[in-house]
């Protein structure tokens, strides 16, 4: 019997030490696989923030009027609405990864083409095709962080893609400032492959998403590959909730807009309008610009106190990444929009009374709180919440159509920002921003989902429960959950439910 209980306890102790290896295992795993992951969200903030250094000296070197101004900016975005637009369809054909790796590609390509180009053309075209990797990457690497997430940290997970693309934003301003003095503006476009290459190579280490295996029929790969994921060897029960979730109708755009997917497509392109809309790219593309405007006439200056944006930006981010599964999504969203309406107005004021020298320090702490608010609410939550929301089975074309709007409304703002400022003055446009940020309060309060700690099954049943769409985070009784019959569909199944 002694003998027996010591073997006992021995055994008990291997296995408690091996349980609590393959945990730590797992936890460094998945964080290394969101890493690489998210130098899709650097190369995002290097490739839009870089710009706004450069364009100081591009405009000089191709003699470019504000229109020309307004396309070079803005030509990476009309690439990433492109890119975004067939994201969805080839992240559902060809896997999460694979895109990745084609994403990595396409940055190498267009980065090369930005820092030789010979003149604007060129460089718009270049700027359009680094757009489309921009694009393509903004869907999908928020798709795969969010699919292969524990729900306990999956906001924290999705939301390294965010502080990627602060830090790439902050990367950009010191790139900047470093070529700044010569106005070499080749090398502040040409330094972005260096990141790209890094990307290309990490992509090879990534496992495919084990939810898109499940879609994609290949159950046995996708069993291993969460086996290898969770660091266990049972994964029964989140294999069972996935394989429940898919339909035997694979997604298409008339499911994406039917009357049951609606609210959610809608609360999708209210948080991309809100984000884009609401003045954070007048910060990120044209700081530089509106300080020189507000006193600093120096270049280096100019971009020295972006720099310092810069930082807040990632500070921020950081501070917001436990938050959001402590604190949850919609109080965040709700804190950040009012702190953003409150440092527009201050930024209205200030340039209102341009002879008053003192208010250009207003200008820049203003933007500084801004950035902050921004960056702990829309920044990271917008591309959270919609890789969380809608089913598997129309996931990649849900984003797809989110992050495409997202982009639509990014350019638009580029376009029309210089031409509003001369319509309505700089104090004029940030008013109407901070009206901007006065709905999205609205629309967050009354229509968005608190989703913290819900799997994306169990959001999935709360939508073929026809829960409301502020409702869709609230957990409900598995015996509400009924398994698509053969030939089933994700409509027939939400009326099963309500007709209960």
């Amino acid at each position: 019997m002694p003998g027996l209980w010591k073997s006992t306890q021995s055994g008990f102790y291997v296995r408690g030490t091996r349980i609590m290896v393959a945990r730590i295992r797992s936890y460094y795993l998945v964080y290394f696989i969101s890493a690489f992951a998210a130098i899709t969200g650097l190369l995002f903030g290097y490739d839009t923030g870089v710009i706004s250094g450069a364009i100081l000296f591009i405009r000089k070197d191709f003699q470019l009027t504000s229109m020309m101004t307004g396309v070079t900016v803005s030509a990476v975005l009309l690439g990433a609405f492109l890119g975004s637009s067939i994201s969805g369809k080839m992240t559902d054909e060809i896997g999460r990864r694979k895109a990745l790796v084609i994403v990595s590609l396409i940055f190498v390509i267009g980065t090369f083409m930005t820092a030789v180009a010979p003149n604007d053309k060129f460089l718009i075209l270049g700027r359009a095709i680094l757009g489309m990797a921009i694009g393509i990457g903004s869907s999908t690497a928020p798709l795969y962080l969010a699919e292969i997430a524990p729900s306990n940290i999956r906001g924290f997970l999705v939301s390294l893609n965010q502080l990627a693309i602060t830090l790439g934003i902050i990367l950009a301003y010191v790139i900047d400032y470093i070529f700044a003095e010569k106005g070499d503006w080749r090398w502040m476009l040409g330094f972005g492959v260096l990141p790209a290459v890094i990307l290309f190579l990490g992509t090879f280490f990534l496992p495919e998403s084990p939810r898109w295996m499940v879609y994609k029929g290949m159950l046995k790969e996708a069993e291993e590959n969460l086996k290898n994921i969770r660091a266990s060897e049972d994964v029964t029960r989140e294999m069972t909730e996935i394989k429940q979730g898919i339909q035997e109708n694979r997604g298409t755009w008339r499911l994406l807009f039917s009357k049951k997917l609606r609210p959610i497509m809608f609360i999708s392109l209210g948080l991309a309008f809100f984000q884009q809309v609401t003045g954070i790219n007048t910060i990120i593309y044209y700081a530089p610009t509106i300080l020189q405007q507000a006193g600093f006439s120096e270049a280096t200056t100019a971009i020295l106190a972006t720099l310092a944006i810069g930082i807040f930006n990632v500070v921020f981010t950081i501070v917001a990444l436990p938050l959001i599964d402590r604190w949850g999504r919609r109080p965040l969203l709700l804190m950040g929009l009012g702190g953003m309406c409150i440092s527009l107005v201050a930024q209205s004021i200030a340039f209102y009374f341009p002879e008053l020298a003192y208010l250009r320090w207003l200008t820049v702490g203003s933007m500084i709180f801004y950035i902050a608010c921004f960056a702990m609410s829309l920044g990271p939550i917008m591309w959270l919440v919609i890789s969380e929301i809608f089913p598997l089975e129309i996931r990649g074309i849900g984003i797809s159509v989110a992050v495409s709007c997202c982009w639509a409304f990014n350019m638009l703002v580029a376009l029309t920002l210089l031409t509003l400022i001369d319509a309505v003055g700089i104090s004029g446009t940030f008013w109407l921003y901070a009206s901007l940020c006065v709905l999205g309060v609205l629309f967050v309060y009354f229509l968005v989902p608190e989703t913290k700690g819900c799997s994306l099954e169990q959001i999935e049943r709360n939508l073929r429960a026809g829960k409301a769409p502020r409702e869709l985070g609230i957990a409900i009784g598995r015996k509400k959950f009924m398994p698509t019959p053969v030939g089933g569909s994700l409509e027939t199944q939400t009326e099963a439910v309500a007709a209960e």
